[in-house]
């Protein structure tokens, strides 16, 4: 388990964090079918891969996090997580390099990277590193979705943390 600490006082962080995150990678993926070529069809298994991890995320997080409430403050504290928050800036930034190497950047009107490759390699790396931005994001709004609840149950009464 990690030492990272999160006041986790108030559910909104994790909403916006969320929407942060989703908004952030829904970007990127449309430009891989927009301005990449992806084709579209591969929305399918991006989709499954991402529910598909969200919920094996959600079903096992449970070792990974763990809440406490503070002795004086009486604020509820969570740790853990943090590497599946590492994996998905890694699978953001390595997807954003990408494009800027092979593809020109973002949402660019010239096709031409940094790194020239013919169109189905750049296709190609682009499934695989949008794949794996699915899976960190799956990951991530897994745990994600763990922490909510398990503080939802805290705050209503039905789970005892300890204090600390």
């Amino acid at each position: 388990m990690d030492n990272t600490r999160k006041k986790s006082n108030k559910t909104k962080n994790y909403f916006v964090e969320s929407i942060f995150f989703i908004t952030l990678s829904a970007i990127v993926i449309f430009d891989s079918f927009y301005n990449v070529g992806v084709p579209i069809l591969f929305v399918i298994p991006y989709v499954i891969l991402f529910f598909g991890l969200q919920h094996y995320s959600y079903l096992h997080s449970n070792r990974l996090i763990s809440f406490w409430k503070g002795s004086k403050s009486g604020s509820i504290y969570v740790m853990g997580g943090t590497h599946i928050h590492l994996a998905y800036v890694i699978g953001t930034t390595s997807r954003i390099i990408i494009s800027v190497l092979f593809i020109g950047s973002l949402f660019s009107p010239n096709k031409r990277g940094v790194i020239y490759v013919n169109n189905s390699t750049t296709i190609l790396v682009t499934i695989i590193f949008d794949l794996l931005l699915m899976i960190s994001l799956g990951l991530l709004m897994g745990i994600n979705r763990r922490t909510l609840i398990q503080y939802k149950l805290i705050m209503d009464g039905k789970e005892n943390i300890p204090e600390k």
